[in-house]
C-alpha cells in the first residue's frame, strides 16, 4: 500500500470512529436510561404508564396484581354524554321516586364519578356530562327510537321488580348505525331468598322438604344511589371488580355483590375503580381519543 492510500485509510477510519462516537450519544446502553414508570408485560404488548392498571388479554399468575376488572367491550363514544331519566310509569314506584328524591340522590352519585375523575386527571372538559328529565306526559306511548329521544346516550329507567332479584342492570343497543345508547334499569324491591323448612321422618323417604313463599323487601332509599353508581361504572365499560386470594377485601362499588338491605357504607368509588376507567379512555376522557376497547382485563396493584 502506497503512503497516499495510508493517508486516505486514516482519514476514512478517523470519520467512521467520529461518526460511531456520535451514535453513541444517541442510543444509550439501557442502564443509563431512566426509568421513568413501572413495565408491565401482557400477552402480547408491553404497557408503560404511571397507574397501578394495566391492560391484558389473559389473566398472569398472582401476586403480580391484586384485583382486576373485567371489561364489556363498549365506551361511551359521546363529547359530552347526556343522560336521560324516564319519569316510572309504576305508581308505587313513582310516589317512592319523588318521596325519596331519587333524582337527585341518583344524579348525585353518577356526578361523584365526574368529580373524581376531574380531580385526578385535573381536566373538567373531557369528564362532563348533561342530565335530562323526560316526565309521564313525555314518553307514555313513545318508542325509545323515536326521534325525540335520539339525543340520548344513556337512559335510566326505575321499575318495580324483577324476577330474578336483580338490584340493577345494564344493557346495550348499539346495533343501529344511526342511535346507539345504553340503559340502566335499577328495580325498587327485590325477592328475599326463600326459607327451606325440612321435617325428618323415621325413614328418608318420610321426610319432607318445603321451600317456603318468597317476599318482596322495598330495597332502601339509602342503597338505591349505591347502584346507580355501580351500574354507572358499567357504562364505562367496566364489568365488574374482582380480587385475588392475596388481596385484602375491596370496598369498591364496582363488586358484583351488594346486600340491598344492609347500609353498605364501606361501598365508594376507590381509586382502583378510577385508574381503571383512566385506563380505558385515556387522561382526556371523553376528549381524548376514543379507540375501541382492545384489553378484556384490566389488572390492578395494590392501591385500594
Amino acid at each position: 500500500m502506497s503512503i497516499s492510500d495510508w493517508i486516505i485509510f486514516v482519514i476514512m477510519l478517523g470519520v467512521m470512529l467520529i461518526a460511531l462516537g456520535s451514535l453513541g450519544t444517541i442510543f444509550s446502553s439501557p442502564e443509563e436510561v431512566e426509568e421513568e414508570c413501572t413495565e408491565y408485560y401482557t400477552s402480547s404488548t408491553k404497557i408503560c404508564n404511571t397507574l397501578l392498571a394495566y391492560g391484558s388479554n389473559h389473566l398472569p399468575s398472582p401476586p403480580d396484581y391484586q384485583y382486576y376488572y373485567k371489561t364489556v367491550g363498549v365506551k361511551v363514544q359521546e363529547l359530552e354524554p347526556e343522560i336521560c331519566y324516564i319519569e316510572p310509569e309504576d305508581d308505587y314506584v313513582r310516589e317512592r321516586f319523588w318521596d325519596e328524591q331519587w333524582f337527585s340522590t341518583t344524579a348525585d352519585a353518577i356526578t361523584e364519578w365526574e368529580r373524581q375523575l376531574q380531580l385526578e386527571t385535573g381536566t373538567e372538559e373531557g369528564w362532563h356530562w348533561n342530565f335530562k328529565f323526560y316526565a309521564l306526559e313525555d314518553h307514555v306511548g313513545k318508542n325509545i327510537y323515536d326521534r325525540e329521544f335520539r339525543e340520548c346516550n344513556v337512559f335510566i329507567f326505575f321499575e318495580n321488580y324483577h324476577e330474578d332479584s336483580i338490584l340493577g342492570q345494564t344493557a346495550y343497543f348499539y346495533n343501529d348505525s344511526f342511535f346507539g345508547f345504553t340503559q340502566i334499569t335499577i328495580w325498587a324491591q327485590s325477592y328475599t331468598p326463600a326459607k327451606l323448612s325440612i321435617t325428618l321422618g323415621e325413614t328418608p323417604d318420610k321426610s319432607v322438604t318445603v321451600w317456603g313463599e318468597r317476599e318482596l323487601e322495598e330495597i332502601p332509599a339509602y342503597n338505591i344511589p349505591k347502584v346507580m353508581q355501580h351500574e354507572f361504572g358499567h357504562v364505562f365499560g367496566l364489568e365488574h371488580q374482582y380480587r385475588t386470594l392475596d388481596a385484602t377485601n375491596s370496598t369498591s362499588i364496582m363488586q358484583a355483590y351488594l346486600n340491598p338491605l344492609e347500609l353498605n357504607e364501606d361501598r365508594r368509588i376507590t381509586q382502583n375503580d378510577i385508574d381503571a376507567v383512566i385506563l380505558l379512555y385515556g387522561e382526556d376522557g371523553f376528549a381524548g381519543w376514543n379507540n375501541p376497547i382492545k384489553d378484556r382485563f384490566i389488572l390492578i396493584g395494590d392501591n385500594e
